[in-house]
């Protein structure tokens, strides 16, 4: 199933692009400090640019290598080539889901709530579920996502949402 590895990087490469486009666009909204040329959001568009064109070569360079693979193996269908994709990175697609879930969840239940739910359920996940990790996760995640607030809050002067707990 060369094809179906070659279509779901096709398909990784071009919602990369699409998300290249949406970090672009909005990060020139960000407030700007000072009268000086770099903004807050020159970095983030800088990346934007690096990761897009970057995602923009592999698409071209993946519909290159389909477009040859599909001449000489035309034998299995769209339907089975997606199923494979599916299977083959499950795991990207319920990671996927799980941080469109944390970026709702931010706004609803705030930034430090859903932040320690995300890392716990992400490495649950990903990683082994041995009572011993489950303690550990949970440790680092609360350590980590505390101690990111209070350094934002405080030294960076950037607000998080709140939610409705906090």
């Amino acid at each position: 199933m060369l094809g179906g590895r070659i279509l779901g990087e096709l398909i990784v490469a071009l919602a990369l692009v699409v998300l290249s486009f949406l970090i672009y666009t909005q990060s020139g909204d960000l407030p700007s400090m000072n009268e000086s040329q770099l903004d807050a959001g020159s970095f983030p568009q800088f990346v934007a640019i690096l990761l897009g064109g970057l995602s923009l070569i592999l698409a071209i360079k993946q519909t290159i290598v389909l477009i040859k693979a599909r001449k000489q193996n035309s034998e299995t269908s769209i339907k089975q080539q997606l199923l494979y994709i599916v299977k083959e990175h499950q795991l990207v697609f319920i990671t996927l889901a799980l941080l469109f879930i944390y970026i709702l969840a931010i706004q609803l239940i705030g930034f430090i709530l859903s932040s320690i739910l995300f890392i716990i359920v992400t490495a649950m996940v990903i990683g082994p579920r041995m009572k011993k990790s489950i303690v550990t996760v949970s440790s680092i995640a609360i350590i980590l996502t505390i101690s990111l607030y209070f350094f934002f809050q405080s030294v960076l002067q950037v607000r998080f949402p709140t939610g409705v707990f906090f």
